[in-house]
């Protein structure tokens, strides 16, 4: 009576699955060692799988067949290929077609130009601010000047 209820609590299909935990594994097992029968429940279960699997089965397109195949004789062809001569060959194509890669030198040049490019604006924004702030000294002295040589002009008229 033990026997029946473990065989249809369905942890055969679970075993055959593949969705056993390792205890249940490991119980099986055991059990299997104990009851001999259990080894043609498990290749019952297996049988039944398969039928229900090619009895259900859907197929895939034509073009996948034809694309997976092409892909097999190429793999093939270029496996043959490599055993006859020493041509190499290299995947010019991107992984996903969406972007084009950089080889890390080039990021690492243009990040160094960037921050320079900053510091030099920095520097340009700096010294002509310093130089405006010299012109208007010099306007202010030039200013001075003419005030001082006219009031000595003044001075001499009286």
């Amino acid at each position: 009576m033990e026997l029946k209820f473990y065989i249809e609590s369905g942890i055969i299909e679970s075993y055959v699955l593949g969705l056993a935990s390792e205890t249940e594994v490991e119980e099986l097992e055991h059990m299997r060692k104990l009851f001999p029968e259990l080894d043609t429940e498990v290749e019952l279960v297996e049988r039944r799988l398969e039928k229900a699997c090619f009895d259900e089965a859907v197929l895939p397109p034509v073009e996948i067949r034809e694309r997976v195949l092409q892909k097999v004789r190429w793999e093939y062809a270029g496996a043959q290929a490599d055993a006859q001569s020493n041509y190499t060959f290299i995947n010019i194509q991107p992984k996903d077609g969406s972007h084009i890669s950089v080889h890390r030198w080039w990021k690492i040049f243009f990040i160094i130009i960037f921050i320079l490019s900053k510091i030099f604006l920095f520097f340009a924004i700096l010294y002509y601010l310093k130089y405006r702030q010299e012109k208007e000294r010099q306007e202010e002295h030039a200013a001075a000047t003419v005030f001082i040589h006219e009031q000595k002009e003044n001075i001499f008229y009286i």
